[in-house]
């Protein structure tokens, strides 16, 4: 155990490791998902043109255009009237420009990344790779840092929860990614960092190779810096944040002075002894270190305000000043301080003069939250862990953590607010803080400090309420990348039977139970245990981000699932018809079927009755409809995994048919319906109960389906939800309101004529609920509690119907 620890504390070897671990989440099967639509095939195909068929095609596009320029036109008749010319247009002001120039440098390098990657290699993986690229770079920095100012292991640990991270993981893998921000900040403070501690007295070689390496990181930082984030959020964060954390180089000036004041003791006391001088040459010597530190602190904290002076006269202007603006202008010497809302090349957008209140401050605070899941819960104490430390050199980096987070933070609230959407780059700070906090508390664990209970109370508590509210919140996770609930949670996605973001809550409570277990006074080797156990429970949330959240919601989110489900079917003669955009995917996964558009429903319905077998892409909203226009001619779902669009053909050879309508709405009376009403029962003259399937007695708590039937007598229109109230003994009530069709066809795509047969599950009550019989109540409703309508019951026997427009049709025994 002895030489394994001394191995886990060689910096080489624990580099090693930290690239290989990388390597393998960031690298590994980078093209076997799909680009999410519309998100992330938009920002492929800006960089990829639509593709044109033959050569034929593009003669056919460009020769009229090319003969109707070159044509000489014939003169005008003489007695033609003569147009006034147009009027001359003042060319646009190009030092005020209102968009992105098409060679804007600041703020392009996703994009100028992906083309790249397209350029190497035309595919998922190869638009992906630049991004990886700089993924692994932010987490080698990063863990560069902590192994120069702290330990090895730290580095190591900073590391792992970098790529447990999804802010890291997620970005490092997909087109919506700034991750080239959050790299270039890594790279600039470890260049930074470099610079100040290189040390060429011990191997002048290798003390110039780490003085090349730091100058490599920090040029490169900042050039990434600057094209992923422009000038304020890709250098003025970093620089800034490690120049506040060297105290802005004002110790610098006095330690200076000092070393001058010894240098000219020595030189004017040549009456003193050898040894004397020797002591004093080495108390310089000593001194080199942490003045080389404070000199680069010094050039950071002049590099920042010069870019801050640069920005401010970009984005402002000195005007006159207007009384009665609000809210009130800025001045300073008689002119107010204005934003001129011009495109700025080092800001890399638009600084507006009015603040997007759509922006809240709470915005950032939810992407930290969610984007650092869980370390990030524990982040605040790290750093203020380090920042109270005895040790100098932890003190300093939880002093650099603090002002890069912080720094970051503030910069991109006031990016979003007044330029527009970004990601917050400052997670790698928060990692930092905790793997240098975490090696510190793990060397410590047989002997915790008094609070160390408390830590992992909370940190088991923070995790299991954070990871509940992402539950409940789910699209929120798979938006982290674009803004807002843009992308919606698909509920089909499942790992192991378990729901995809339940995983999230299982994995996130597994790492900080074990966190807490091995910082918790019970016995060394429980520590022990719980240590290695929380190390593999990261390692493993780090793969599950890439290989089971990503691929398990790209099967969803992504068209590239339909295509291999077309590949597999597809044969010679064999047509495919495209309703919607997919963008360039279909050349990208199915290069060998050439698709015709289809603009509207009738199209596809046109080509399915066709007597080869056609396959068909539709978006899934079409499908009620084209259910209803295909009621008397075959046609089979045969891929339905996408939350967007469906893959139908007009033959189910070699596959099985999805349709979910197929056994829901029927164009056929049912020829089973268990129970049916004594009387008739209609609902506004619109819908018909024909009848139900319930069951007579269920145990309380358990899940059980309940079936009804209905006809369309007339156009329903509305969204009508479905009421389920079941009430028993002493007024308790468990509920079963639900969207009909599992939220499939609302009620105002029912066509008159069709059966509707609606199923729902539904728990039978909980623990508190008293044994009894439930009667069951049905009907439609509209809105929500209190403002919520039932829709009127026209024609009812008069024992099954309520004064709330509601219908018995059974009563269940709860056991």
């Amino acid at each position: 155990m002895k030489h394994v620890a001394r191995l886990l504390d060689d910096w080489r070897i624990e580099l090693v490791a930290v690239a290989a671990v990388a390597a393998t989440i960031l690298f590994l099967g980078l093209g076997s998902i799909g680009l999410w639509e519309p998100q992330e095939r938009q920002v492929a195909d800006r960089q990829a043109p639509r593709r044109i068929g033959t050569i034929a095609e593009l003669d056919a596009m460009i020769r009229p255009a090319v003969v109707a320029a070159t044509t000489p036109k014939p003169p005008p008749a003489a007695n033609t009237p003569q147009r006034e010319p147009p009027p001359i247009v003042p060319a646009v002001d190009e030092k005020c420009l209102h968009a992105p120039p098409h060679d804007a440098v600041a703020r392009s390098l996703t994009s100028r990344a992906v083309a790249w990657g397209r350029d190497l290699d035309d595919s998922d993986a190869g638009r992906r790779l630049p991004l990886a690229v700089l993924g692994f770079l932010c987490v080698l920095a990063t863990a560069g840092i902590a192994m120069r100012r702290a330990s090895a292991r730290a580095g190591t640990l900073t590391a792992l929860v970098l790529l447990s991270m999804p802010l890291c993981a997620l970005q490092s893998r997909q087109l919506t990614s700034e991750i080239g921000t959050p790299a270039g900040g890594a790279l600039v403070i470890y260049g930074l960092v470099a610079l100040g501690c290189a040390d060429l007295r011990k191997h002048l070689v290798l003390g110039l190779a780490d003085l090349v390496v730091a100058v490599g990181a920090l040029a490169f930082g900042i050039v990434v810096g600057f094209m992923a984030g422009g000038a304020l959020l890709g250098l003025v964060v970093p620089i800034g944040a490690f120049a506040a954390a060297g105290a802005l180089g004002v110790p610098a000036v006095v330690t200076a002075w000092r070393a001058l004041e010894r240098g000219a003791q020595l030189a004017l006391a040549k009456a003193f002894p050898r040894a004397a001088a020797g002591r004093e040459r080495a108390a310089i010597v000593r001194g080199e270190t942490s003045l080389r530190e404070q000199l680069v602190a010094l050039a950071a904290t002049l590099a920042a305000i010069a870019l801050i002076g640069l920005l401010a006269y970009e984005l402002y202007d000195l005007r006159d000043p207007q009384p009665g603006q609000i809210p009130p202008q800025r001045e300073v010497l008689d002119h107010a301080i204005v934003p001129n809302g011009c495109w700025s090349p080092l800001l890399g957008a638009v600084w507006r003069p009015d603040d997007d209140l759509k922006y809240i401050y709470d915005s950032t605070f939810e992407q930290i939250a969610y984007g650092t899941f869980p370390w990030g819960l524990l982040a605040p104490i790290a750093i203020g862990a380090l920042v109270a430390s005895k040790d100098r050199a932890r003190r300093g980096l939880g002093a650099r953590a603090l002002a890069w987070a912080g720094a970051a933070g503030v910069a991109v609230e006031a990016f979003q607010r007044k330029a527009g959407f970004t990601l917050y780059a400052g997670f790698p700070a928060l990692a930092l803080a905790l793997g240098v906090w975490l090696d510190r508390v793990f060397a410590t664990r047989d002997r915790p400090e008094g609070s160390a209970r408390l830590v992992a109370t909370y940190a088991v508590l923070g995790v299991l309420v954070l990871g509940k509210d992402m539950q409940s919140f789910a699209d929120r996770l798979p938006s982290l990348l674009v803004g807002g609930d843009a992308i919606p949670y698909p509920k089909s996605a499942h790992i192991l039977l378990l729901p995809t973001k339940l995983w999230v809550l299982v994995l996130g409570l597994g790492v900080a139970v074990a966190f807490a277990l091995a910082i918790a006074r019970i016995s060394r080797r429980v520590a022990d245990a719980a240590l290695a156990c929380t190390l593999a429970g990261t390692t493993i949330l780090a793969a599950f981000w890439p290989f089971g959240w990503q691929a398990s919601l790209g099967e969803h989110l992504a068209s590239k699932t339909i295509f291999e489900t077309l590949h597999d079917l597809v044969r010679p003669g064999d047509s495919l018809v495209i309703m919607g955009d997919l963008g360039d995917a279909p050349h990208d996964y199915a290069p060998d079927v050439k698709p015709e558009p289809a603009a509207t429903r009738e199209q596809i319905v046109t080509a399915l009755a066709r007597p080869n077998r056609v396959f068909a892409i539709a978006p899934q909203s079409e499908l009620c409809q084209l259910h209803h226009d295909l009621a008397h001619k075959p046609y089979f779902v045969l891929d339905d995994r996408n939350t967007r669009s469906l893959l139908v053909s007009n033959r189910v050879d070699g596959a099985t048919d999805l349709n979910p309508l197929r056994d829901k709405i029927l164009h056929e009376p049912p020829q089973v319906i268990p129970h049916r009403p004594k009387g008739r029962v209609v609902f506004d003259g619109r819908i018909e109960l024909l009848g139900w399937d319930v069951p007579d007695k269920v145990g309380r708590g358990s899940k059980f389906e309940i079936k009804l039937y209905f006809k369309v007598l007339q156009a329903v229109g509305g969204q009508w939800r479905i009421v389920g109230h079941f009430d028993g003994p002493q007024g308790m009530r468990f509920n079963g309101d639900h969207e009909p069709i599992d939220a499939r066809c609302q009620t105002s795509q029912w066509a008159v004529g069709d059966y509707i047969v609606d199923t729902n599950t539904v728990i039978a009550g909980g623990p508190t609920f008293p044994d009894g019989n439930y009667e069951v109540w049905t009907g439609f409703f509209t809105g929500s509690n209190p403002n919520f309508k039932n829709m009127p019951v026209s024609e009812a026997p008069p024992d099954m119907r309520d004064t709330t427009d509601r219908v018995k049709i059974a009563t269940i025994a709860v056991q």
